[in-house]
């Protein structure tokens, strides 16, 4: 013979505000109409706590070399900005092309120069790209535009440097406030 089950159903504890209650049906989850009526509001919140903390789980496992090319970007951005209205530091000429931020010592050879500001120049694509850099003529520009003593530091022994994902960040975040700052002096 089977035992006849209790007619009170087990206690819950209520979804929106935690008091005890019986429930009617096997899904409901909150105790009373009012705490139905805050259920939306409940879930839109843990929603968004739920998205937030998948976004900061998912920029912690981004690799550095995410964070490297957002910096680059920032600082590139900040160079072309920064150098509008000079020629191309290789070959002198201004052109409708595409301009980039080129380097004249590589960040393949010269990684702790990456972001150093005399390192870089707005250089048109032709000359960074087809021609590797144009580096003589980069050179003799680079000693008029900077001096020769600068040029021979950039040229000098560096200690090496490797960025992590904090400094990145921040690196990244000062440019683009650089960038920001130095469009609004010219676009007031």
């Amino acid at each position: 013979m089977i035992a006849a089950s209790s007619s009170e159903p087990r206690r819950r504890a209520c979804k929106v505000c935690g008091d005890a209650y019986a429930p009617f049906t096997t899904t409901q989850i909150v105790c009373s109409p009012r705490c139905a009526a805050r259920v939306p509001v409940l879930a839109r919140k843990q929603a968004k706590a739920e998205k937030k903390r998948i976004r900061e789980r998912i920029e912690q496992l981004r690799p550095l070399s995410y964070w490297t090319k957002q910096a680059q970007a920032a600082f590139n951005a900040w160079i072309r900005e920064r150098d509008q209205a000079l020629l191309c530091i290789s070959c002198g000429r201004m052109h409708k092309g595409k301009w980039n931020a080129g380097h004249y010592l590589s960040t393949g050879a010269r990684p702790e120069l990456r972001f150093e500001p005399l390192n870089v120049h707005k250089q048109c694509e032709p000359c960074n790209t087809s021609l590797s850099g144009n580096l003589v003529l980069f050179r003799q520009e680079l000693i008029r535009r900077i001096g020769v003593v600068n040029v021979a530091w950039l040229e000098g022994p560096h200690e090496p440097k490797r960025y992590r994902a904090e400094e990145l960040k921040a690196i990244r975040d000062d440019y683009r406030q650089r960038l920001k700052a130095m469009q609004k002096e010219t676009n007031p």
